[in-house]
């Protein structure tokens, strides 16, 4: 968590190159400390658990990493984004 930039940002939980879920944060080591911290919920578990890597991408501010996390669910799908994959809202 030491070499991310304290900024906004969203971030993605990846297994090989399959993007499992995508994330926003107006911090991105504050944000991402929380997934460490108990207790976590089953879903948490679970993406955790088969998690292996994690990018991110640091924005100019929160609004801008809104915009990119809404661009990033749309076009990969992840499967633990359950929000923001329904086509009909």
């Amino acid at each position: 968590m030491d070499k991310l930039p304290d900024r906004p940002g969203v971030y993605f939980f990846k297994k090989g190159k399959e993007i499992l879920y995508v994330g926003k944060a107006a911090s991105l080591p504050d944000r991402l400390r929380s997934y460490l911290s108990e207790p976590r919920s089953p879903l948490v578990e679970s993406m955790l658990e088969q998690a292996t890597g994690l990018d991110f991408e640091p924005t100019d501010s929160v609004l801008e990493a809104l915009v990119l996390e809404a661009q990033a669910i749309k076009k990969h799908q992840p499967k633990y984004n359950v929000e923001g994959k329904d086509d009909k809202s």
